[in-house]
């Protein structure tokens, strides 16, 4: 090893060499705690502004649309976000492919910015304008910033993680989209409490009534707007962080900027290999040529993309992705239980629900989710204080709490799960346990056990973050090659904001025995989870069929382990894996290509030192 922060000469060494250079001093350190950051302060705000909308939506009919009893204005809104994602997704994973990472890192984050204030400063005017039209645009914009920050947090997590430190690192990440959308409920509650100490909200059960309108019309922009604050301080830590050294190295074929931004994240200087004497030469450009290092291939070129996809067969690879993250979507989405009005089908026992319409005439105002009345005494509960409320603690009962508790346990235990497996594992037992739960539903609906669904929907929601939830989000940033990894990861994430609209546009339309699937007066739900566990239990053949491993064997130094493969092990394709596959079943051992014997493992006590 060299000497603390000595950055050797790049053009010393061939390509290949200055890719394991860069392999070893990351793969030398452990987790790395400014990453981290940089990409979950981003996601946790993203995550916010998604579900934030779950939040408000009550408050929107009950301002502006308060005699309503159908939910299309909720549709149309919800759709034109997950269409924003999608542009998102896809158009910022080919510009980070094609020109940098940390270049696009941040304007997404201003996007989110100007969208969220302009939802929250959206009027009607004085009846001159359309407040639904102005909510439409903006979500649309927010929608973007927000697919934007998948592939982006994503592929830059990924790259600049130690492999064996990469699992955690990308699981941490997306920890924060439960997080986030438990701050959304907490944020939402704190709120509604505030002005219900001054303005009596749970006396407010008419509309007309201006007083209440023009309170819970200022609630749901409060909400809405301090979505903003974690975006600007989230846009401070982007500057922290620079393009990765395998995208400086595999697309730009810039040693020296490799070299650099490793050093700056990791510090500690750039170590020499041991195994390889440095190779001085004065030949120029043409060096590499000369001792026989293979041109990059030109990243996006007709040529290059159907060698990789369709010769090479890696195309596969990218169907796996995408299917499985479409039918993750189609179920998580589809359940839409951070929905008021979902959770109202789930909480109320049949009897209790239809007292509750009989008490409203029959008739269900879209903003009131029907809470219990020994709840909330006044108004017999029929007031926009115990909707807004009760909504969020529902929300974060039967999803927050069981949806981080997942992520944890993934964070804690994704070295020693076998992803290829875990995710085939988990669509068999969410498919499973999606069936057992209908059946619950309609067995349970009007008994003392009734709340036997509600555990199950939060075990459910467990399951999801523990496994196929947040192994969506992780596998397509690492097994595809870098020139082609953020565009891979938008496509597969697109795909699942594809299902998501799909599902919810299915459900707008579906009937069960006659009663329309998204009614709150009856007793459909257990329909739509038999449904979605036959769903479910289709993603076991696609991640079986078109997943690939991305961990090798144990090898007992390790413990109980799976160790990670690299990224540039990964990159190399189908071709690779069938080739590893071959040479395994032959008896032949599969030699570690990056030389990491001996590698000085540096902590986070390296950071706090740099920052």
């Amino acid at each position: 090893m060299n000497s603390i922060h000595h950055i050797p000469d790049a053009s010393a060494f061939t390509r290949t060499q200055q890719l394991h250079i860069i392999r070893r001093t990351i793969d030398g350190n452990s987790f790395n705690w400014l990453v981290w950051a940089v990409a979950a302060s981003g996601f946790v705000t993203d995550s916010y502004n998604l579900f934030t909308f779950n939040v408000i939506i009550n408050a929107l009919y009950f301002v502006y649309w308060p005699g309503e009893d159908d939910t299309q204005k909720e549709f149309l809104i919800n759709m034109t976000t997950l269409v924003g994602s999608i542009v998102g997704q896809i158009v910022f994973g080919i510009f980070a492919d094609k020109f940098g990472r940390t270049r696009l890192y941040g304007v997404e984050l201003v996007i989110v910015i100007f969208s969220t204030l302009g939802v929250a400063s959206s009027s009607r005017g004085e009846g001159s304008m359309d407040i639904l039209a102005w909510l439409l645009a903006w979500r649309f914009m927010m929608g973007i910033g927000i697919g934007a920050e998948y592939p982006l947090s994503a592929v830059i997590t990924a790259e600049w993680s130690p492999t064996h430190a990469r699992a955690r690192m990308m699981g941490a990440v997306f920890l924060m989209q439960p997080l986030g959308q438990l701050l959304a409920n907490l944020v939402g509650i704190g709120v509604v409490m505030g002005y219900n100490r001054n303005h009596q909200l749970d006396k407010c059960s008419d509309p007309s009534i201006a007083d209440c309108a023009q309170q819970v019309d200022r609630i749901w922009r409060w909400v809405t707007g301090v979505g903003a604050i974690p975006a600007l301080l989230a846009i401070v830590f982007r500057f922290l962080i620079k393009d990765p050294g395998l995208y400086e190295l595999e697309v730009r074929n810039d040693g020296d900027s490799a070299f650099k931004n490793t050093d700056q994240v990791y510090g500690g200087g750039i170590p020499e290999p041991d195994s390889h004497a440095p190779l001085r030469h004065t030949r120029g450009s043409n060096y590499m040529m000369d001792m026989g290092e293979p041109p990059l291939p030109v990243q996006f070129s007709r040529s290059d993309l159907y060698d990789y996809f369709i010769v090479q067969g890696n195309i596969w690879y990218l169907v796996g992705t995408s299917t499985t993250w479409w039918l993750v979507d189609f179920a998580f989405y589809g359940l839409g239980m951070g929905n008021p009005r979902t959770l109202a089908k789930l909480w109320l026992k049949g009897s209790e629900r239809d007292a509750r319409v009989a008490a409203l005439g029959g008739s269900v105002p879209t903003w009131n989710v029907l809470a219990p009345s020994h709840l909330y005494a006044r108004n017999d509960g029929n007031n926009i204080y115990a909707t807004l409320v009760e909504g969020a603690k529902r929300n974060m009962i039967t999803v927050s709490i069981g949806s981080i508790l997942g992520s944890t346990v993934f964070v804690m235990a994704g070295d020693y799960l076998p992803r290829r497996h875990a995710m085939t594992f988990s669509f068999v037992v969410l498919g499973a346990l999606f069936l057992v739960t209908g059946g619950v539903i309609f067995a349970t609906n009007d008994t003392g056990f009734h709340a036997v669904s509600i555990v199950l929907v939060g075990l459910i929601y467990f399951l999801f973050n523990l496994g196929a939830n947040t192994l969506t989000f992780i596998i397509p940033a690492e097994i595809f090659p870098t020139r082609y990894r953020c565009v891979c990861h938008g496509i597969s994430a697109a795909c699942g904001k594809l299902g998501s609209v799909l599902v919810q546009w299915i459900l707008r339309q579906a009937t069960f025995e006659g009663v329309k699937a998204d009614d709150v007066t009856e007793e459909n739900l257990g329909y739509v989870f038999v449904v979605f566990g036959c769903v479910m239990l289709t993603g076991t053949l696609f991640s079986w069929a078109w997943i690939p491993e991305v961990q090798k064997k144990r090898d007992g130094r390790n413990g109980l382990r799976l160790p990670s493969k690299t990224l540039e092990e990964l990159g190399k394709g189908m071709e690779a894996a069938r080739a590893e596959k071959t040479a395994v079943e032959a008896g032949s051992s599969v030699v570690d290509s990056e030389g990491m014997e001996g590698v000085t493992r540096r902590g986070w006590r390296t950071w706090v030192r740099r920052v």
